[in-house]
């Protein structure tokens, strides 16, 4: 893993930030989810960041704002 990570986001669900997360990977950007919650007992605190390379961020950021919706049937 990289030694250095910055947050791209921070969601308060799980399946919201698993759904970024392939995205991002889907287009080869490396990621890590970190837990900042109690998701364990039922708690979002903190949320769940999205982090990224730092060298990665812009493009991150450009993955994660496109939308999609318009290609929709």
């Amino acid at each position: 893993m990289r030694s250095s990570w910055v947050t791209l986001t921070v969601f308060d669900a799980l399946p919201w930030a698993e759904i970024a997360r392939g995205r991002l990977l889907a287009e080869e950007i490396p990621c890590v989810l970190v837990d900042r919650s109690l998701l364990q007992l039922g708690i979002v605190a903190d949320g769940i960041e999205l982090q990224v390379a730092p060298a990665d961020l812009a493009r991150a950021q450009d993955v994660l704002s496109a939308d999609y919706s318009g290609e929709l049937d």
